[in-house]
């Protein structure tokens, strides 16, 4: 059974999928940030400091998801100043009304878990083929430094992130067709000229 689950295991479709989920969990807490910031009547600064631990910090975190970096690196020791940040950030709100100290000691604790939880959920395990494929398909670029290429050429930046997003989806579906044969004939009828790179001895595409 563990031989079958590993041969079902599809890098590129699974980091994808926890790409996915971490985004949706990015809007829904970054979302309960707010709530508090405007629920305490905080000022405008603090909102200001909100954007850049939830935005310099943690989505640019999630957008360079599963690429790895090293403890010592300028972006674990950024993500480490944010979420002490954060948390200055969370008692600088709560002290303001002194309202709600069920969700400021949520979100307090979120604010150390879900880094931990991102760490776990990185390609550790993986081999260094598999690694290297899964690295070659997403930006390890600062979220500052992709704002500032869309602002210089907006076409050419949403070129490069259709070519990039296209070539995530179809090694997906290149993975999921190399273990399932009626997804790979599902695809050459699309395709026909996948067939040939689809085909493995012993298949019939």
């Amino acid at each position: 059974m563990a031989t079958q689950a590993q041969d079902d295991y599809c890098p590129s479709v699974w980091y994808g999928q926890v790409k996915c989920g971490m985004l949706i969990c990015w809007v829904l807490l970054t979302g309960l940030d707010f709530w508090m910031w405007h629920w305490n009547q905080s000022p405008a600064w603090l909102l200001a400091c909100l954007v850049v631990t939830n935005g310099w910090g943690w989505l640019d975190a999630v957008l360079r998801y599963p690429v790895l970096h090293e403890i010592d690196s300028p972006f674990a020791l950024k993500n480490l100043l944010l979420i002490l940040l954060k948390i200055c950030w969370l008692i600088l709100v709560f002290l303001r009304n002194k309202s709600h100290p069920v969700s400021f000691v949520l979100c307090s604790m979120l604010a150390i878990i879900v880094p931990m939880f991102y760490a776990m959920l990185l390609p550790l395990d993986e081999t260094e083929q598999v690694y290297n494929l899964i690295k070659s398909m997403y930006y390890d670029e600062d979220i500052v430094v992709r704002c500032w290429r869309f602002l210089r050429n907006p076409r050419q930046t949403m070129q490069a992130w259709n070519r990039r997003r296209h070539k995530i989806i179809k090694r997906g579906c290149e993975e999921i067709a190399e273990r399932s044969p009626t997804f790979a004939a599902k695809l050459g009828e699309l395709s026909p000229t996948r067939r040939a790179m689809l085909r493995k001895p012993g298949r019939t595409v």
